[in-house]
């Protein structure tokens, strides 16, 4: 299972962790293939923790879903 870091960067904001330093929302959320490398980013921040990643649909996969509903 895939995993990434979030950060709380404001009171009640959330962002994930990318690789690049600084980033924007632009950039690629930085995915760990394993838990343990995802704690160990998550301790780099003092409002660090691991979730599992859930990747977004496809524009394709977007489309068949509004098809079936």
């Amino acid at each position: 299972m895939p995993y990434v870091v979030e950060i709380e960067i404001e009171l009640g904001e959330f962002t994930y962790v990318r690789k690049e330093n600084p980033w924007t929302e632009d950039h690629k959320v930085w995915v760990f293939s394993n838990l343990y490398e995802a704690e160990e980013e998550a301790k780099k921040w003092g409002t660090g923790r691991v979730v599992p990643y859930i990747r977004p649909m496809s524009k394709s996969e977007r489309q068949r879903s509004k098809e079936k509903s």
